[in-house]
C-alpha cells in the first residue's frame, strides 16, 4: 500500500507543464538557459532556503485558475500512475495569490475542481490540507483560516508552513483552535528548519497531530516519548531532507532512530518535482539506503495509514 501525506501542490508541477505556460505568457522561465536548474534540485542545496527557491520557481508560471485546475488534477494523475491508494495534497492559496494575484478562495475552488474531479476517475482517495502561512502574522492567521472554513467541506485538514524559526507557534494558537473547533485535522510543519522547541510548540499551541518533517526531535529524548505515546506521527521525506540539507545522507538520516524510538513515522515526497523522485522510488531506493528493512516498511504503511485524515471510514 502506497499512502502520502506530505505532498505540496506547488512542489509537483511538472518541468514540462510549467515550460508550457512559461511561453504562452512570456514568462522569464520561457527564456532562462537552463530552467529545469530552476525547478529540480540535482543534490544536496546546502539548506532550506535554496529548496525552497526551487519550489516557488514555478507557481508564477500558472497565471490562471484553470492553469490550477490543471495543475491539480495533473498532481492526482501523476500519484495514481505511481500507483498511490491515497493521497494528501497541501498548497497555500495565499502563496498562489502572492505569485499570481489570483484570490485565494477561486484558487481553492480551482485546486478542489481539479483534484477531486481527477480522483474520481481512479480507484485512489484523495485529501485536501491548506497552509497556513506564518510569514503573513497572526492576524493574517485568523483570516487565512477563516477563507480555508468558507469552503470547509472542500478540506480534511490545516497545516502552517514558513518561517519556522522565526514565527513562534504560539501565536497562532487561536487561530488553531477555531480550526480544530470546526472539525479540520492539524498537521504542522516543525523540527525541519528549527529543533525540537519547534515540534513542541506545534503539538502544545497548535494540537499538532501530526508533524511535517519533525526529524530534528532525536535531539531530544523527553520529546521522542510524548511523540511515541501520543501517537504523533511524523512526516518524513528522505530525499527532500538530503535536498535541504536537514540530513547529510541517506545513511546518516535520523529515522531508523525514530522508529527505534517508537515514533510513528510516514514516508512521504515533500516536493516530488523538485527532488525529482517518485514515492514508489523512495520505498524502493532511498528507504534501503537510509537501512530501513521490510518489516520498518511495513510498520510505516501501517502508521501512514492510521494517521490518513481522510481515509474511507471502515
Amino acid at each position: 500500500m502506497l499512502i502520502d501525506l506530505h505532498r505540496h501542490l506547488e512542489g509537483t508541477l511538472r518541468v514540462a507543464t510549467t515550460l508550457e505556460l512559461a511561453h504562452r505568457d512570456g514568462h522569464p522561465l520561457a527564456t532562462a538557459a537552463d530552467p529545469e536548474d530552476l525547478l529540480v534540485a540535482r543534490g544536496p542545496l546546502g539548506g532550506l532556503l535554496p529548496y525552497l527557491a526551487k519550489v516557488d520557481a514555478a507557481p508564477s508560471a500558472f497565471s490562471r485558475l484553470d492553469d490550477w485546475v490543471r495543475a491539480a488534477r495533473e498532481c492526482v494523475q501523476d500519484a495514481a500512475g505511481d500507483g498511490l491508494d491515497y493521497l494528501e495534497i497541501r498548497f497555500s492559496p495565499w502563496f498562489i495569490n502572492q505569485e499570481t494575484g489570483l484570490a485565494p478562495e477561486a484558487v481553492i475552488d480551482a485546486v478542489a475542481d481539479g483534484a477531486l474531479a481527477a480522483a474520481r476517475a481512479t480507484p485512489m482517495r484523495v485529501g485536501l490540507i491548506g497552509i497556513v502561512l506564518r510569514d503573513l502574522g497572526p492576524e493574517q492567521g485568523y483570516a487565512q483560516i477563516g477563507t480555508l472554513l468558507s469552503r470547509r467541506d472542500v478540506f480534511c485538514g490545516v497545516d502552517i508552513a514558513g518561517n519556522e524559526a522565526g514565527v513562534p507557534a504560539a501565536e497562532f494558537a487561536g487561530a488553531f483552535r477555531r480550526a480544530r473547533d470546526a472539525g479540520l485535522r492539524v498537521t504542522a510543519h516543525a523540527g525541519e528548519a528549527a529543533g525540537p522547541a519547534s515540534v513542541w510548540a506545534a503539538v502544545r499551541h497548535l494540537g499538532a497531530e501530526r508533524i511535517g518533517h519533525g526529524v530534528r526531535s532525536v535531539a531530544d529524548p523527553a520529546l521522542l516519548d510524548h511523540l511515541a505515546e501520543r501517537r504523533i506521527t511524523l512526516e518524513v521525506s528522505l530525499t527532500s531532507n538530503l535536498h535541504t540539507s536537514t540530513a547529510p545522507s541517506y545513511a546518516e538520516h535520523p529515522v531508523r532512530r525514530l522508529l527505534a524510538a517508537g515514533v510513528p513515522v510516514a514516508l512521504c515526497t515533500d516536493d516530488p518535482r523538485t527532488s525529482a523522485i517518485t514515492l514508489s522510488g523512495e520505498y524502493a531506493r532511498a528507504a534501503p539506503q537510509a537501512g530501513l528493512t521490510a518489516p520498518d516498511l511495513d510498520r510505516i504503511r501501517s502508521d501512514a495509514r492510521s494517521a490518513a485524515f481522510a481515509w474511507p471510514a471502515s
